[in-house]
């Protein structure tokens, strides 16, 4: 007799990609973490490479995601950012979490300017909102736009000041299927029509995904280039 055994599928498919920038070692993190059909993940991307920035930045994405599971997204990033107070000096870190699950939208939170992107099949939209100083500027300033520009590396807000006033909170909705968490590396070093021809090209293959998007990351005029960490999350139709 030939016993038959049924494989589950998941609801939700998850691709993660890491790359290492030309300085090391790499203070990026990231996390998923299941719980029956309900997928949370967090990308965390450190300021600079001290020992200190590195190992937060390894331990703070599955706090998020842990206590995000139990508690939701906010929790998830004020509960990361006290334990930046475990140093001597707290490593400054942005990060983006969401929470994707069958019959609601993707719940995205966010401080710094770790961001979430969503790809609907057609277009891909940006869901965050930097919490940097240059986007401060176009908001208040009133400063020309090449002067904001100039302070975009500048985020005013990380993990270690998070709080329900800071944090920034966005809900994808449901029928937008393909969500990215990304760190800077990525955002700031793949630009956006590339961006949208992989998420085309590779809209059904979360995985593909991730590893395009952080092998399109590219060195700058001075030859350097920042660690770059992608996250895909693809919500199953059948």
């Amino acid at each position: 007799m030939t016993e038959t055994i049924e494989q589950k599928v998941d609801s939700v498919v998850v691709g993660v990609a890491q790359r290492p920038g030309t300085e090391p070692p790499c203070a990026d993190g990231h996390d998923v973490q299941r719980r029956g059909s309900k997928v949370c993940a967090a990308v965390v991307d450190g300021a600079g490479h001290h020992e200190d920035v590195v190992r937060y930045s390894s331990v703070a994405p599955a706090a998020m995601t842990h206590i995000g599971m139990a508690l939701g997204g906010l929790a998830g990033l004020i509960t990361a950012g006290q334990m930046a107070h475990a140093y001597g000096t707290p490593p400054h870190a942005s990060a983006v979490y969401a929470c994707m699950e069958p019959g609601w939208p993707t719940a995205i939170h966010w401080i710094g300017d770790c961001r979430a992107y969503g790809w609907d099949g057609t277009a891909l939209g940006q869901w965050s909102t930097d919490a940097t100083m240059g986007q401060w500027l176009r908001r208040n300033g009133g400063v020309p736009v090449e002067v904001a520009k100039r302070h975009d590396n500048w985020s005013r807000l990380g993990l270690a000041q998070a709080s329900a006033a800071t944090c920034r909170q966005v809900e994808i909705p449901e029928d937008v299927r393909l969500v990215l968490l990304v760190s800077d590396g990525v955002s700031d070093q793949v630009d956006p029509p590339t961006m949208e021809t992989l998420c085309r090209r590779h809209a059904t293959d979360p995985q593909a995904l991730a590893d395009a998007l952080v092998a399109a990351t590219k060195e700058d005029d001075a030859g350097y280039r920042d660690d770059a960490t992608v996250i895909a999350m693809l919500r199953r139709t059948d």
